[in-house]
Parts: C-alpha cells; sequence; structure tokens
C-alpha cells in the first residue's frame, strides 16, 4: 500500500516535544530503544537527519541517519506509532530515506533480532544481516543485529 501522503518534515527544537511523543508511544517493547529523555532527543536532533513523518497534518512517527563518511551513512531510527503501524508509512518511509541517500555505498542500521516486521521491511530494500545478534547494544539489556545495504 503507497501512502502518497505521507510526508517527511525536518525536525527542529521547537519539535522536541512532538519527538517525545512518538518515543513515548513506541517506549516499553523489548524491540524497540526509545528516545525518552528529552537531552537525548535535543542531541539527536542536533547531530543527525531527524525527521518527524507526517500523515496529512498527523505525526505519525519519526526517523533519522547520521552521515558516518563520504560513503557511509547509518539509519538511526525508524518508528511508527503503533495505531499507524501495518499501513505502509515505514516502507514509503525507508524508500523516500534510501532516495536521499542513493549516493552514499554503505548504509546500515541495528534492529532486535525478534523484530521481524522491521527485518522483513530491511530486507526487502536489499538490508543483510552482517555478524551475530550483539549483546545488550543500547544498554537495554537488550541484543541488536546488524543490517546492511551496500550499492
Amino acid at each position: 500500500m503507497i501512502q502518497e501522503n505521507i510526508k517527511l518534515k525536518r525536525a527542529t527544537m521547537e519539535d522536541i516535544p512532538s519527538i517525545l511523543e512518538v518515543e513515548k508511544c513506541l517506549a516499553g517493547t523489548k524491540i524497540y530503544s526509545a528516545l525518552t529523555d528529552k537531552d537525548e532527543v535535543i542531541k539527536e536532533v542536533e547531530n543527525s537527519t531527524f525527521y518527524l513523518i507526517e500523515k496529512g497534518s498527523e505525526v505519525v512517527g519519526d526517523t533519522s541517519y547520521k552521515i558516518k563518511g563520504k560513503n557511509h551513512a547509518y539509519i538511526s531510527g525508524l518508528g511508527i506509532i503503533p495505531k499507524f503501524q501495518g499501513q505502509g508509512i515505514a516502507r514509503q518511509t525507508m524508500k523516500m530515506i534510501l532516495e536521499e541517500l542513493k549516493n552514499v555505498k554503505i548504509i546500515d542500521l541495528v534492529t532486535h533480532p525478534e523484530n521481524e516486521k522491521a527485518i522483513s521491511l530491511y530486507k526487502s530494500f536489499g538490508f543483510e544481516q552482517t555478524g551475530e545478534p550483539m549483546e545488550n547494544y543500547f544498554d537495554d539489556g537488550e541484543p541488536r543485529i546488524r543490517m546492511v545495504f551496500k550499492k
């Protein structure tokens, strides 16, 4: 399902409350490490390309990435508020992010090994798992797997 009315809005400091609202909706599950601390969110907005995902005029999620080098980017987050999941929003968001990063040779990310929906989504775009799960990756007691997309 293609979501024609999905937009990425570059986050600014004024968007911190909206980002915290999205992240609080995603907190409490072991498969997503939510940014629930205001200082963490500020740091992420300052040090990455951070977007609010909008459907029409409503914020439905957020996503971010960091440029790590001339040919390397790291997708540091992609979260959709639960009531909007299953509508193709994450897929459309990934298409837009990968289009922005079309000149980057290596794109990587980490996800929880039990986050089957995310793993399936990333694999559908050509990401592949590398190595074994990394234990306690975000200091949350949970493992993560690294997935890489190479052009």
